[in-house]
């Protein structure tokens, strides 16, 4: 996660931008042992062997507080990333408010969210709004060029892969990860053109992360709907890939929901 970066600066003992990376406070953070820099995100589910929690709780909360109380041994302030801000519950949002609204000392609190309109009230009067927009892809593409040195082609494929971000974009294609979108992508082109049918494309398509693959179902179904404005079948199907995702965790035949996606969108008009 990129803001880590910037909780890294804050601690950095040089105080530079970006943090310097060899001092003392970098190589404790960098480690995961720096005794001022507090990460808090969703931990292992107590209950579920293996399985991440989805909500922060009121036990993180206490832990944070208590530990942003104690005395420095490393750096001048003391740093903590809360992510995803909206998934905590509302103990644990209650429990952050006094610190939110009186840090102790030098302490920074950076919460991180995608949907703050989600944050309760109480905690978003009680924050700064910084908000992080994504650049125009005029901007972002030559910038992948240059970054990845691949063709301007496949850096526009990658970050419409990536739902436009940058950054997602440009670890898609130093990872090799952009093939499997673009085997995606032809296969969707094959099933609108008729050139290629429903049970054929389910089963060039069985290799792929479902999490992954529905949601990127979802993009080119919002894609269409941007160049396509006004036609309801688009917006049903990106709906559709939206709920199909949520019921990966379910009993529910995953390649029956996928062959049926799949049989509305070689329906669509070309």
């Amino acid at each position: 996660m990129q803001v880590k970066g910037f909780l890294a600066s804050l601690l950095c003992l040089e105080e530079s931008w970006p943090a310097c990376g060899v001092c003392r406070s970098c190589q404790l953070f960098g480690s995961g042992a720096h005794p001022e820099g507090h990460v808090i995100t969703f931990e292992q589910n107590p209950n579920k062997e293996g399985e991440l929690r989805k909500v922060l709780v009121v036990d993180q909360v206490r832990r944070l507080t208590a530990s942003l109380q104690l005395t420095n041994t490393v750096s001048r302030r003391k740093a903590a990333l809360v992510y995803p801000a909206e998934s905590l519950n509302a103990s644990a949002a209650n429990a952050l408010l006094k610190t939110l609204e009186e840090p102790p000392g030098d302490a920074v609190l950076i919460l991180v969210s995608h949907n703050p309109s989600r944050l309760p009230a109480t905690v978003r009067s009680r924050c700064q709004g910084l908000y992080a927009r994504l650049p125009d892809s005029e901007v972002a593409v030559p910038w992948l060029v240059q970054a990845s040195g691949v063709e301007r082609a496949e850096a526009a494929m990658a970050l419409e892969a990536s739902a436009g971000s940058p950054l997602r974009a440009l670890r898609m294609l130093k990872e090799d990860g952009i093939g499997a979108y673009r085997i995606l992508a032809e296969v969707l082109d094959e099933l609108r053109s008729g050139r290629r049918d429903p049970l054929a494309a389910l089963a060039a398509l069985a290799d792929l992360d479902p999490e992954q693959l529905w949601s990127w179902l979802s993009l080119r179904a919002a894609s269409e709907i941007r160049s396509r404005l006004g036609e309801a079948s688009l917006a049903r199907l990106q709906l559709e890939a939206d709920r199909n995702r949520g019921l990966l965790a379910t009993p529910v035949r995953k390649d029956l929901l996928l062959q049926d996606w799949l049989i509305q969108w070689s329906r669509l008009s070309a």
